[in-house]
């Protein structure tokens, strides 16, 4: 994985610099031990908006696969009325019942990264943050995450279709194989060609997850290339939180078994990954 910096705005200016593992902007590692690519902006209140219909399958741990037909991606204007972390203490909620969103990031992100796999070897890597409410039992209702494109060989690709899995997990890091999770699904997130330069995918959930005492929720995207491995799905960060460890993971395979690695405990990241969830205390 590696680091790139260039503001929001420019993204599409900067189409055509490759991501690199080298140079002052790198805090990654190499594409042996696995990494990420990361593009810094330094506000997140000019986002584009995107809208994309999407089809989810969920696989349950008992091995049966159904239609989750009201998962969709949907808009975003780069503000969120839910309250964020400051990413000191990796959670965030206000109680009463109420929805609330759980993040690790804050809010409003002063310095954002857009990270990607080093191609073509971690095509179909997964990058995954634990999620972990301030008080049980908590009910997920919807995940999100945000995906960042630019145009020309070697940029992201946010229109691509890709695959979102979620585990249930007591502790801090995913489970090499999502069987051995408390509880997993699997999401099937469906191509938007119109998401050309930004993109939120929001997975509203047929049936809320419920997380009981000392349990968490890991959020895992797929990096996946397009056919000549060319571009790639990236997501987004935030280096506001000075890199948090044991909150952010990175696949190292692209299908079980997984070799997670911490982000930024093994490979040094300065940033969170910005996946998050919404749901209520009962």
């Amino acid at each position: 994985m590696n680091i790139r910096l260039i503001p929001l705005l420019s993204l599409l200016a900067a189409a055509g610099a490759a991501c690199t593992t080298s140079g002052d902007d790198d805090t990654g590692a190499d594409s042996s031990t696995g990494g990420a690519s990361t593009t810094a902006s330094t506000t997140d209140s000019t986002t584009m908006s995107t809208t994309a219909s999407t089809t989810a399958s969920t696989t349950a741990t008992d091995g049966t696969t159904t239609d989750a037909s009201d998962t969709d991606a949907s808009t975003s204007n780069g503000t969120d009325p839910t309250t964020g972390a400051d990413g000191s203490s990796g959670t965030d909620t206000t109680g009463g019942g109420g929805e609330v969103e759980v993040r690790n990031t804050p809010e409003t992100c002063n310095m954002g990264e857009v990270v990607s796999p080093i191609l073509p070897d971690e095509a179909s890597h997964m990058a995954a943050t634990t999620l972990t409410p301030a008080s049980y039992p908590f009910e997920v209702t919807s995940l999100v995450y945000d995906l960042i494109g630019t145009a020309g060989a070697g940029a992201c690709d946010s229109t691509m279709a890709h695959r979102v899995e979620v585990y249930v997990i007591e502790g801090s890091e995913p489970p090499a194989d999502p069987a051995d999770a408390v509880a997993n699904e699997m999401f099937a997130i469906e191509a938007d060609e119109a998401a050309t330069e930004e993109r939120t995918v929001v997975i509203d959930l047929d049936t809320p997850i419920t997380l009981t005492e000392g349990q968490a929720l890991v959020i895992a995207v797929e990096m996946a290339g397009n056919d000549d491995l060319s571009a790639s799905i990236c997501v987004r960060a935030c280096r506001d939180t000075g890199g948090v460890a044991d909150l952010d993971w990175w696949s190292n395979a692209a299908e079980v078994p997984y070799a997670w690695a911490d982000m930024v405990g093994d490979f040094g990241f300065i940033s969170n990954f910005d996946h998050r969830m919404m749901g209520h205390t009962p």
